[in-house]
């Protein structure tokens, strides 16, 4: 009888590890598949240009190709116009990425008209400025968080909206299943 339970003890502790291995190894797979997520610069909208202050708000495409939902945990950024340095900009509000689905998310950049050269300045407000932002997206994962590295340019028009609308980067029919719903503000540094 005692035999029988070490047999049955070992066959279950068996199961258990065999177990727990297949699930470390998906964990692993998952963290590969989330370094697949792309982020995409959609549009950089100038809110303000004034002697004081610079107000942008700028809307990016998160898109999870996955199988497993990515959470974009933080973002840092720095955001140049006519190749020139702005400022840095960061985000730390979560945002969760259904599998095969995307996310539209918008922030607000604001920075002090005084650190930025006065022909940007003017390019702003003639509204003759190519944007250029490269950055890193945190993305949260069983095994702790990837870095995700992206970049996008926002090439300007002098013809634009009265909305401020500097530009569009891509048709939005290539992001399938995107939500508006996320709003993220972002401080920002121009040191």
């Amino acid at each position: 009888m005692k035999k029988i339970f070490i047999h049955r003890g070992v066959v279950i502790l068996l199961l258990l590890v065999s177990i727990a291995g297949m699930g470390c190894e998906t964990r692993e797979e998952q963290v590969e598949a989330l370094q697949d997520t792309e982020i995409t610069v959609r549009d950089i909208e100038v809110n303000e240009v004034s002697s004081e202050v610079i107000d942008l708000n700028i809307t990016m495409d998160i898109y999870n190709p996955n199988n497993v939902t990515a959470r974009l945990d933080r973002m840092n950024y720095s955001i140049y116009a006519n190749e020139v340095f702005v400022g840095n900009g960061t985000f730390e509000e979560p945002v969760e990425i259904p599998p095969q689905e995307g996310r539209r998310t918008s922030t607000d950049f604001i920075t002090q008209a005084a650190s930025i050269p006065s022909t940007i300045v003017s390019a702003l407000t003639e509204r003759r400025i190519v944007w250029s932002i490269e950055g890193i997206a945190y993305i949260d994962t069983p095994l702790g968080a990837i870095e995700q590295p992206f970049s996008g340019n926002i090439p300007g028009s002098e013809n634009t909206s009265e909305s401020g609308n500097i530009s569009e980067a891509e048709n939005t029919s290539e992001l399938p299943n995107t939500s508006e719903d996320e709003n993220i503000s972002v401080s920002t540094n121009t040191s």
